[in-house]
């Protein structure tokens, strides 16, 4: 959408001002921390470890690239906000003649159709609230009824962190019923090797889950409401059942029962205890779940529900043109609505269709859909949203910052590895020495809790961060949605007037005589849009969340109608003192 100047603003600020400068302050900490690494590749090429220093530089770079991308996405959302008058976008495509480039724009974001608004105001229903799909969607939609009312973005979210929820808990009790068949002795010797091994592949399904959630909330145009299934989780069941049997097969495959050497170097290297990486888990979905449900809570209490319309029926009869009456309805008593002079949007065109008959008789029919201008609201917030909302967006910058340090410690971790490896895992005879692999198995036990640490800390971060950014990002604005239809039929007819033999002028008109039967529908409607940063920062979909009657406003229209009908002058008058005197 093009940025069209005008020096009557909408009076619409950057809403990312504070989120940018935290976002800002994150990336330059996250920079600083990658010049740490970059300092120590002098002494490690100085000492000839050549490996040492090209992970100390590769991972100083990563850092710094790293943290100079967020503080630039943070400054980013500091510019300057580019607002024009054509935002945002309209609800369905523009048919207004002076907004065609930007109706073509909008052609792919616009949420809904001509015939769709028509419908919403004649049914006095709202389409944008649809029943979810899927069966994780609809379980969510249950425990949280007034869900449904919420825009789509914000639904999505929610079913993410329902859907994490759930995937958590199942992962849970297949990690029981697996540890239960492993203690119960039901998978033989081998039982004492499945919670290790069940252990591990626990947290990468879990952090798994959590990437594809950050993934896809992460997603610019989240604006359709998106299915959630559970068709992964009767796979997970099936698959704590199998595991311990898998394991059993390889135990007797590999004969490890007999072979105490193969049991200890076992032993040795699977050292790993998830025990940690679980509990920082449950901490950070504690944190994630807990503000997500601040914020969401405050922004149910701002739900309305009406689909209220106001509507005007009636029968006149009056001396015009059907053709004037249409002229007059679209460019007087529509304009004198607009906002800030700003074109309405126009849905549906009135189009006249007039079926002239023999005799100066005929009839007459149009339709007209339009939208005024939306004019932006204030919101006040509620302190409680305010904070919820700014300790949110600190707690996700903080993550990134703590996922930072946490990768910084991993690749440090996998440095001491190599050194260790190199130096140390088979003795002068090359034989492998089982106290050296104990110290591996512990080393590597280390890397792989710092590795899931880090993958948990992040996703939560990109999770937290995209909840925030939704709250920070909702715009509502309000207008006035006008559905109108005009039928009836017209006759001609000829007045004459100054026959008398005392008159000195004659006057001949032809009268319209028409019978107009008009039916109006108007409602004050509230709508959502979410910002972003950018040439794109308001032409998102925008989505109808409130209807309001404004009986008002809708007598206001018929009265500038019914005056035009009763100003009109049916014979034709002398208006300039030139007339008058050569009449007399």
């Amino acid at each position: 959408m093009a940025y069209d100047f005008g020096s009557n603003t909408l009076g619409i600020k950057n809403p990312f001002r504070i989120e940018g400068v935290l976002q800002s302050i994150a990336g330059v900490v996250i920079a600083l921390l990658g010049v740490m690494p970059l300092l120590g590749v002098a002494g490690a090429l100085a000492d000839n470890q050549l490996v040492i220093a090209w992970c100390n530089a590769g991972l100083g770079f990563v850092l710094l690239a790293w943290g100079l991308r967020h503080s630039g996405s943070g400054l980013f959302k500091l510019f300057r906000y580019f607002v024009g008058r054509s935002v945002p976008t309209s609800l369905a495509y523009n048919l207004n003649p002076s907004e065609r480039d930007n109706a073509e724009a909008e052609k792919k974001v616009a949420q809904y159709s001509a015939s769709k608004l028509e419908s919403m105001l004649m049914g006095r229903k709202n389409s944008t609230f649809i029943e979810p799909r899927g069966w994780q969607a609809r379980l969510i939609h249950t425990l949280l009824p007034k869900l449904v009312f919420l825009p789509a973005p914000m639904r999505n979210f929610v079913q993410e962190i329902g859907g994490l929820i759930i995937a958590v808990l199942v992962g849970l009790l297949a990690f029981a019923i697996a540890y239960f068949v492993s203690v119960s002795g039901l998978a033989g010797k081998a039982g004492q090797l499945i919670t290790p091994i069940l252990s591990l592949l626990l947290m990468i399904y879990l952090l798994q889950g959590w990437r594809r959630a950050a993934t896809r909330l992460k997603r610019r145009r989240n604006s359709g409401l998106e299915a959630k299934n559970a068709r992964g989780l009767a796979f997970l069941i099936l698959f704590a059942i199998l595991v311990p049997v898998l394991v059993g097969y390889l135990y007797n495959q590999f004969d490890l029962g007999r072979s105490p050497r193969m049991r200890q170097i076992f032993d040795a290297l699977m050292q790993y205890d998830a025990w940690f990486n679980l509990l920082l888990l449950a901490l950070v979905s504690i944190a994630v779940i807990g503000l997500s449900g601040l914020l969401l809570a405050e922004r149910f209490r701002r739900i309305d529900m009406s689909t209220d319309v106001s509507e005007y029926r009636d029968n006149l009869q009056e001396s015009v043109h059907p053709n004037e009456l249409f002229i007059n309805i679209e460019n007087i008593v529509l304009a004198n609505r607009r906002y800030k002079e700003v074109p309405n949007r126009i849905y549906k065109n009135f189009d006249p269709q007039l079926d002239e008959q023999s005799q100066g008789k005929g009839s007459f029919s149009g339709q007209l859909l339009v939208e005024t201008q939306p004019e932006f609201i204030v919101e006040n917030h509620s302190r409680r949203f305010a904070v919820g909302r700014l300790i949110a967006t600190i707690g996700a910058e903080l993550l990134f910052v703590i996922s930072a340090g946490v990768f910084y410690l991993l690749v440090q971790q996998g440095i001491e590895i190599y050194s260790f490896v190199e130096a140390q895992v088979v003795d002068a005879r090359g034989r492998v020495v089982l106290e050296t692999l104990q110290q591996l198995g512990a080393l590597s036990a280390t890397a792989v809790t710092l590795l899931f640490a880090f993958a948990t800390c992040l996703a939560a971060a990109r999770i937290l961060g995209a909840g925030a950014h939704l709250f920070w990002a909702e715009m509502r604005f309000q207008s006035l949605l006008l559905w109108m239809k005009m039928e009836g039929t017209f006759t001609e007819s000829k007045i004459s007037t100054g026959m008398s033999i005392h008159d000195s002028t004659r006057s001949e008109n032809v009268v319209v005589r028409s019978s107009i039967t008009p039916w109006v529908l108007t409602s004050r409607i509230l709508s959502s849009t979410f910002a972003s940063s950018g040439m794109n920062n308001l032409e998102s979909g925008r989505y109808v969340m409130t209807m309001r009657s404004n009986d008002d406003e809708l007598g206001s229209i018929v009265n500038e109608i019914t005056g035009f009908l009763k100003g009109r002058e049916t014979i034709a008058s002398i208006r300039n003192e030139s007339d008058l005197g050569n009449a007399t």
